[in-house]
């Protein structure tokens, strides 16, 4: 039993824009290639990228997603926890330096699709951005 207010690092909300984004592909595609540089490339092609193609903003948005469920600890609905404690082991380290890149990603994508900045799903990347920025402030 988790102490009032004791964030036990479930997040229900984010249920809804999991199944939008099309996670489970997502992660097979993650889990092919080698974890750290798809998700620095992910992030990278994010800010670097003139325009973000709604297909690219969705994918920087999983991807942030993933690293928050890795180096932070979060269950996601759909997202695989036994994938994601077997990144935490072997990938962790690596992947909290790419904290602060995928909130400069997020935060593109989310200016960038109305889709991601509007309702809900606007409330869910503004908690995952302060999620990945106040992990990222911690490490410094």
């Amino acid at each position: 039993m988790f102490a009032y207010g004791e964030d036990n690092g479930r997040v229900p909300a984010f249920e809804q824009l999991l199944k939008s984004l099309g996670v489970d592909d997502l992660l097979d595609e993650i889990a092919s290639a080698n974890p750290p540089a798809f998700l620095r490339r992910c992030f990278a092609e994010g800010l670097s990228s003139p325009r973000l193609a709604d297909a690219l903003a969705r994918q920087v948005v999983g991807c942030a997603i993933v690293l928050d469920a890795v180096v932070n600890e979060r269950e996601y609905p759909g997202v695989e926890p036994e994938l994601i404690a077997d990144w935490r082991v072997h990938y962790g380290r690596t992947l909290v330096a790419l904290e602060p890149l995928a909130v400069q990603a997020l935060r593109r994508a989310v200016e960038q699709d109305d889709a991601l900045s509007a309702g809900e799903t606007g409330d869910d990347m503004q908690e995952l951005q302060r999620r990945l920025g106040s992990a990222a402030a911690k490490a410094l």
